[in-house]
């Protein structure tokens, strides 16, 4: 009886859950590659200048996976070991996350995050208000969930993902009559 007014239901209404009865393509990784291998230099363009610059995802969750969170207090505070890696000697030290969306493929990207919002002084509190820690990031090509669902299956279609590679000390910029610092109005870079 209630298999045959839940079917009522989505007869009348058109509507089934589609969490439910939507399943991921069993060639995810077949479309994967072959977007990669079609994919140019003016395809990474068109996808950027088309793409919304977006936070967080709702179900992206973060893992640390080498390094550590803390901020060094000074630059002798920085390991000079030679095995060192350079993002644990850098004045903007940084630690690496796998980085896990469940609507996108790779489903799972390594990133690094910034340890500490300033640059690391060079001298014992010599704590400098001229710098700042800033991403340094790069595109990659992913396939990202459209929402759509077709006969029981998720879409995918091409996207971009900037991807944060590590972090660099750079100059703080200043406003300009309540503007950004760029002759564009922004702290974009100026297109070429």
């Amino acid at each position: 009886m209630t298999l045959v007014v839940c079917s009522v239901i989505v007869l009348l209404t058109g509507v089934a859950d589609s969490a439910v009865i939507c399943s991921e393509p069993t060639n995810l990784a077949e479309q994967y590659s072959q977007y990669m291998a079609n994919a140019t230099v003016s395809n990474m363009l068109e996808y950027l200048e088309s793409s919304t610059a977006g936070g967080v995802a709702s179900d992206e969750e973060e893992q640390l996976i080498y390094g550590n969170r803390i901020c060094p207090s000074s630059i002798k505070a920085i390991t000079t070991d030679p095995k060192s890696s350079v993002f644990e000697r850098t004045t903007c030290p940084y630690f690496l996350v796998a980085s896990h969306l469940s609507t996108r493929y790779p489903k799972i990207i390594t990133e690094a995050r910034c340890k500490c919002s300033g640059c690391v002084p060079l001298e014992e509190n010599g704590h400098s208000d001229l710098t700042r820690c800033e991403p340094v990031y790069r595109p990659v090509r992913v396939l990202s969930r459209t929402g759509n669902c077709v006969n029981g299956v998720y879409q995918y279609a091409a996207a971009v993902h900037m991807k944060q590679e590590g972090c660099t000390c750079v100059r703080k910029t200043e406003a300009l009559s309540g503007s950004g610092s760029g002759s564009n109005g922004s702290d974009d870079p100026i297109p070429m």
